[in-house]
């Protein structure tokens, strides 16, 4: 038995030996392009990106991995519909100054359990899915000592992406094949997270609370997703405050009647923390989930954590607070005279 063993594992190995060789690829030779360029849409909102694979991006990673999703190995043997097992999704924010937006890269455990395969072969076992982390050298993974962390800076190699509600996605086309594959190159460590884009709710929607859909991505929700971005003087519904904890969706409204969705993401700190009460500020990631066409609608917020909402006075508090304050300098003016 323990002949058939070592006879199995180097099985294995010269397996995977080849397929690595098979799918080798010259990264230099490939196109580094823009965030942008790999975003850009139609005026119904589907994809218009027209460069095909291989791709490299470069970004700057704007989220921890599993502060958004649970990459916990969870292997089904049986076809479970939509049970994706572990997920990890990097969100890669662009730092090239005439570029804009972000990509996000994601991969599943079980992609036998999408209706379309509807067959467990599809899926990684669970120390197929550890070693998948630790060959990109995500939280989880095997071997991996420290993680790519928030605010480093990366190299993402896309053999494959696929276009999902709304936006251009690097993954492994649900296909668990070396083919496939996607690789994630860390630059630089602690390169430093980019300064949030400041947004009230009315720079995303119009007065009749509906997004401002712009398919050249030069202003609106368009323009932002991928990207950190920090909603200002909003607070959480009051049909939606109760729904507070890990993986909640929620509702952002401002003064004016304006509305968005904010998804919390699988940090454990949610479970024991408490809402905002109050009028707050919060940052996160910007995101489209559209399903249908045209995909003009369907943005949200992903919050990472409790410590990204932060507590501010009421609207109606400030611009008092600014007249009260602009009135006693023009006393204190007139009695300079």
């Amino acid at each position: 038995m323990r002949g058939q063993s070592v006879r199995g594992w180097l099985t294995v190995a010269l397996v995977g030996a080849l397929a690595a060789q098979t799918f080798a690829q010259d990264w230099d030779s490939v196109p580094l392009i823009k965030h942008s360029t790999y975003q850009a849409v139609n005026p119904n909102g589907t994809s218009a990106y027209s460069g095909g694979f291989p791709i490299r991006l470069r970004g700057v990673v704007i989220a921890n991995t599993e502060d958004w999703l649970d990459p916990t190995p969870a292997y089904t043997p049986t076809y479970q519909p939509w049970n994706l097992g572990g997920q990890a999704e990097l969100i890669v924010q662009a730092i090239d100054p005439d570029d804009f937006g972000g990509t996000y890269c994601w991969m599943g455990q079980n992609y036998g359990n999408v209706p379309w395969h509807a067959d467990p072969s599809w899926n990684y076992t669970n120390a197929q899915w550890t070693a998948e982390l630790g060959r990109l050298g995500l939280y989880g993974g095997d071997g991996v000592v420290r993680p790519i962390r928030r605010g480093d800076l990366v190299e993402v190699r896309a053999r494959m992406g696929l276009f999902y509600a709304g936006k251009m996605n690097v993954n492994e086309a649900h296909d668990p094949s070396p083919s496939k594959d996607f690789e994630v190159v860390l630059l630089q460590e602690n390169y430093g997270m980019p300064a949030p884009a400041v947004l009230s709710l009315s720079d995303l929607k119009d007065s009749s609370d509906a997004f401002m859909f712009d398919a050249s991505r030069a202003t609106g929700p368009e323009h932002y997703h991928g990207m950190l971005v920090t909603i200002r003087n909003v607070r959480l519904t009051a049909g939606t405050i109760g729904n507070w904890g890990r993986n909640a969706t929620l509702m952002l409204e401002d003064s004016t009647g304006r509305t968005l969705p904010v998804r919390l993401g699988n940090n454990p700190a949610f479970a024991s923390s408490v809402p905002p009460a109050d009028w707050f500020d919060v940052t996160g990631a910007f995101d489209q989930n559209d399903s249908t066409v045209p995909h003009d609608s369907g943005y949200r917020l992903l919050a990472m954590s409790p410590d990204d909402f932060v507590v501010v006075p009421e609207p109606s508090a400030l611009v008092l607070a600014g007249a009260v304050f602009a009135l006693a300098m023009r006393r204190r003016g007139a009695g300079r005279r």
